[in-house]
């Protein structure tokens, strides 16, 4: 009940007077694939999108412009459970599959990925406990909302908050 009431309140105040509608953001590829998580880098630079299942595609977009800044096609259904982004804020990991030891290592400012096996990851391999997908959230300045569109889950829709002027 209790995450309900979150979704719920989320919703509200997005859609209130608080925020307006600033842009939506949709990967540059040809294939429509729909929208499943949201991360936010711990800097507040960038918004990471996973789209897809089966290959997933995880977009990295810009805050500063909101452009794509990487794209990166991976053979694996993959979820954000165990996502992180390193200390640069350039580098986003993310385990294969739940029960994996490798992860993918996704260089945003390069564009590119390989595999590596967890123990050199910078977490090393801890235990990942199970967590709810994230398909909307606020920037941590509250000045943005993003959040997957319910009525079309191709597109990540962001709101600005409103300035009195």
């Amino acid at each position: 009940m209790a995450f309900f009431s979150l979704c719920f309140c989320i919703n509200i105040n997005a859609q209130s007077g608080d925020y307006q509608f600033l842009v939506t953001l949709k990967p540059d590829m040809q294939r429509k694939v729909l929208a499943n998580e949201l991360f936010l880098s711990p800097d507040g630079k960038h918004i990471i999108v996973n789209y897809g299942n089966k290959p997933t595609f995880i977009v990295a977009y810009s805050l500063a412009d909101w452009k794509q800044v990487a794209l990166f096609r991976l053979t694996d259904w993959v979820d954000f459970s165990s996502a992180y982004i390193d200390t640069t804020n350039q580098q986003f990991y993310v385990k294969i599959s739940r029960v994996s030891t490798q992860y993918h290592r996704l260089d945003i400012k390069q564009n590119t990925q390989d595999i590596i096996p967890c123990d050199i990851t910078p977490r090393g391999c801890p235990h990942i406990e199970m967590k709810m997908d994230v398909k909307s959230l606020y920037t941590k300045d509250k000045q943005y909302f993003i959040s997957i569109n319910k009525q079309n889950k191709r597109e990540v829709k962001v709101y600005k908050i409103r300035t009195d002027e």
